[in-house]
């Protein structure tokens, strides 16, 4: 999930109280909401080159472009030390491969 890939790994969060809506962005599906989408449904918070990718999610911080070339229903997510490629439908498995990961990864 997003919470545990990237929030619970990061060093500077802030809290601040705030007078709207809640919504829980507690999988990439969520955060994906958020994200610009094209027209064949790929989301994402960077900009994207594809050709004939469908339902895709990319997250990467650092805004560098990914192209896609005939994937489709993928999570991409890019940090500065790994890169995570995943089957949307795979996400919930997430926490379960970080576990097999390098304790530096994590």
């Amino acid at each position: 999930s997003f919470d545990y890939a990237i929030m619970e790994k990061a060093d500077r969060v802030l809290v601040v109280e705030a007078g709207f809506d809640w919504d829980d962005v507690g999988s990439w599906r969520a955060v994906a909401k958020y994200f610009k989408n094209d027209e064949e449904g790929n989301a994402a918070n960077c900009e994207i080159t594809t050709l004939e990718s469908t339902n895709n999610i990319v997250f990467n911080p650092d805004g560098t472009r990914i192209a896609l070339l005939g994937v489709h229903n993928l999570i991409v997510v890019r940090t500065a030390d790994a890169v995570l490629i995943c089957h949307r439908h795979q996400a919930e498995k997430i926490k379960n491969l970080l576990g097999k990961l390098p304790e530096e990864l994590q």
